[in-house]
């Protein structure tokens, strides 16, 4: 018998597997999840919802992962002789989905056992009596921009009205997950978007225009060369002033590419030497996880043009921030 596990990871130094499993909760990561609590909490009692939005590359699915592993692991009321619970339903919401697909999806996400073949109104039914015989109280869409869409206005208004439906009928938690696209198209249906309008988590990356960002991308920074430390790699300070300047100018502060950065690096790095700011050099032009420097490498190039870049890129920044928010 093969061992996928091995297979998948094969060549791979286990520092490198371990860190792309490991997320750090840091304060906006610590925030989005209780939210999310908070959310949850209120199921029940009346039918609200919380939006989690952010560019990709963020931590949105790691967020909703953590939530949901750590709620369940604290739930003792889930099994008995006479009922299994479900309290969660997380559904990754496929593209141009209509109303009788998505029902479909979130069945395919839960524990129903039976056909999700039938008409609208039969897979209606099938999914109210999943929500009230397994108790659900929480619903997730990940990626919920996929069904709120411009290309999907034709199938937007009958989403819309149904999970608002829901939400009354069984006072449903809803938290929906995704780009700011979603939020543009969801701010148009008042219907609904009131249910969402009290709890709106956006989430941002890391930024070096204050003390306060500053010291927020660097409790980061610090965190990740901790961990590589205890798996016996040593890495330059990326916490002082310049490696955060350099770090953001090459990723633009999104934790994906700057875990990919790491990544990289420790690929090519001997256990036990330390991972130089020319290893970074290194790795960063490996990648391409930043397109706009083309062939700059803000490892390599001299402070003040780094510095010059990273005024550019806060401005590229805010500007598609202001973009990202407008709904006109």
């Amino acid at each position: 018998m093969i061992d996928r596990d091995n297979q998948n990871h094969r060549g791979l130094k286990p520092t490198t597997v371990a860190f792309a499993n490991w997320r750090t909760r840091h304060e906006r990561f610590k925030q989005a999840v209780d939210d999310i609590q908070h959310t949850h909490a209120m199921s029940g009692v009346e039918g609200v919802g919380m939006l989690l939005m952010g560019i990709p590359g963020l931590g949105k699915s790691s967020i909703l992962a953590s939530y949901i592993k750590h709620h369940l692991a604290e739930r003792k009321d889930l099994e008995s002789p006479g009922r299994s619970k479900e309290p969660i339903i997380l559904v990754s919401v496929p593209a141009e989905p209509t109303l009788k697909t998505l029902i479909q999806e979130i069945l395919l996400a839960s524990s129903y056992e039976g056909s999700i073949k039938g008409t609208v109104g039969e897979l209606k039914q099938k999914l109210n009596e999943l929500i009230e015989q397994r108790g659900v109280e929480l619903l997730i869409f990940d990626e919920f921009q996929h069904f709120l869409r411009e290309q999907a206005k034709s199938n937007t208004r009958g989403v819309v009205n149904h999970i608002k439906l829901m939400m009354d009928k069984h006072k449903l938690a809803v938290v929906m997950a995704g780009t700011p696209a979603g939020y543009r198209s969801i701010a148009h249906y008042d219907e609904l978007y009131q249910r969402f309008a009290l709890r709106q988590t956006r989430l941002a990356p890391f930024q070096i225009d204050s003390e306060e960002n500053l010291q927020a991308f660097g409790s980061y920074l610090r965190a990740c060369t901790r961990f590589l430390q205890r798996h016996g790699f040593e890495f330059i300070p990326l916490a002082n002033k310049e490696m955060m300047v350099r770090v953001y100018v090459a990723t633009k502060g999104i934790p994906r590419l700057i875990a990919g950065l790491i990544k990289t690096a420790l690929e090519s790095a001997e256990q036990g030497k330390v991972i130089t700011q020319k290893d970074l050099t290194k790795a960063f032009a490996k990648t391409s996880m930043n397109p706009a420097l083309k062939t700059f490498n803000p490892f390599s190039a001299p402070y003040e043009r780094v510095l010059e870049r990273a005024g550019e890129a806060q401005k590229k920044a805010a500007s598609e921030d202001r973009k990202s928010w407008d709904i006109h």
